[in-house]
């Protein structure tokens, strides 16, 4: 056996005591309350939850107070960006994943990396692809608290009087295409389908409803650690061409048609889960759900949107206490308790194959199963801060293909040079 020498010795006590340090502990506060000011722009069910959540953890650990504080949307991050540059930050916060890009790179967020590895708290359990929004330059910043995805919605009355199976909804993009076809009626009062077509202020809602597509046919939005596009390609060219298609060639979706489907002027149409309970309420046809449709030489894929939830750098005392408290929140047992009090789906592939949660789901809202297990094949928009630049110049042209203005290629082309331009001018 080794001996132990003094100078190891020596060495194992200030390890010990530099981890102390750096780690802190409950205990090691435990002599002053630590107020946790934890910001939000949360309202119903979402806002109840978040208050019961930081009561609970609070009775759990007396001298920890977690204060959830409502923020309207539009204020939230420039108060936070605003206070953290000021040095009073809150101590928790949450944004929507497109403001990562430009939260990540302001060195305003703590590293968690130090506290998981000594917790031994497990990232693989969350989906990959909400990690993007999470991490910069090897470094955990944020964690995923909620997520959503696009799936196809489908009128089920429609299909029966098309003479089409309502059980069986299209799964590639022939058979959308085939039903999109028995679906649309000559005098155009109804189509097959419904695409969002039109640009509007941000141009975002075309590119998200797209960028599936792409990614079906093994096209990126951004490539190369989100340093070019990656769109003007082979595959690229697949997938608007399918689109474009399915306004000028095929005739199954109806140009600036917007909330066609909700009307009952379109069979299909591909949306988030929140409009379950939208159209639950405000249509008289029945509605099912099913993956996006993707071509069969290519892979499943859809879009996503949620949110993260990041700690501040403040104290040791805080820092170390809002830790925990995320750790303790975004555990499997907390988030299966926080999916079913707000309807989010799972950021983490236990919760999604949870029994409980898969058994409360199937009782409540079978559709909305869809959407859980579509969340695998979720790709993350790129979390840059020149996205949302990206975004409108790219939808820009896309739009001027779908009405034919644009071949396909000339499309890609300008959308290119364009997200290049961008790109170049901010670095």
């Amino acid at each position: 056996m080794r001996r132990l020498t003094n100078r190891s010795f020596v060495s194992m006590i200030l390890t010990a005591f530099l981890l102390t340090i750096v780690f802190g502990s409950i205990g090691a506060y435990a002599k002053d309350e630590v107020v946790l000011e934890f910001w939000h722009y949360w309202d119903g069910n979402n806002a109840k939850a978040v208050e019961e959540f930081a009561a609970t953890y609070s009775k759990l650990n007396p001298n920890v107070k977690v204060k959830p504080i409502f923020v309207p949307t539009g204020e939230l991050l420039p108060k936070m960006e605003a206070t953290a540059a000021a040095g009073k930050p809150p101590a928790i916060a949450i944004a929507d994943i497109a403001w990562m890009g430009r939260l990540l790179r302001s060195d305003f967020l703590l590293p968690m990396d130090a506290y998981i590895e000594k917790e031994g708290f497990d990232l693989r359990d969350f989906y990959p692809s909400l990690l993007e929004y999470s991490t910069h330059e090897g470094q955990t910043l944020a964690l995923p608290i909620t997520t959503n995805n696009l799936a196809l919605f489908y009128n089920k009355d429609l299909f029966k009087a098309a003479g089409l199976d309502p059980d069986r909804p299209p799964a590639t993009w022939d058979e959308l295409v085939e039903y999109g076809k028995k679906l649309t009626k000559a005098d155009g009062s109804v189509f097959g389908f419904e695409m969002y077509s039109q640009v509007d202020e941000t141009g975002e809602g075309l590119t998200w409803n797209l960028q599936p597509y792409f990614w079906q046919a093994g096209a990126d939005f951004l490539t190369d650690n989100y340093s070019r596009p990656g769109f003007n390609n082979e595959q690229g060219e697949k997938a608007l061409q399918f689109v474009v298609d399915l306004f000028q060639k095929d005739k199954v979706a109806g140009l600036a048609r917007k909330d066609s489907f909700g009307m009952g002027r379109a069979a299909m149409v591909v949306n988030g889960p929140w409009m379950i309970g939208i159209w639950e309420d405000s249509v008289s046809f029945e509605f099912g759900t099913a993956p996006i449709p993707y071509p069969e030489w290519g892979k499943p894929a859809t879009n996503m949107g949620g949110e993260q939830i990041f700690i501040f750098k403040t104290d040791a005392a805080r820092e170390a206490a809002a830790v925990d408290f995320l750790m303790w929140l975004t555990s499997t047992e907390n988030m299966i308790k926080w999916d079913k009090e707000t309807g989010a789906l799972p950021v983490k592939a236990s919760v999604a194959n949870s029994p409980e949660y898969r058994g409360f789901v199937e009782d409540t809202e079978p559709r909305l199963l869809v959407f859980v297990d579509q969340q695998r094949y979720a790709h993350a928009r790129p979390p840059v801060p020149e996205y949302a630049d990206c975004s409108l110049a790219f939808a820009k042209e896309m739009e001027k293909a779908y009405y034919g203005r644009l071949s396909v290629k000339e499309a890609l082309v300008n959308a290119e040079k364009a997200l290049i331009d961008i790109l170049e001018k901010s670095r």
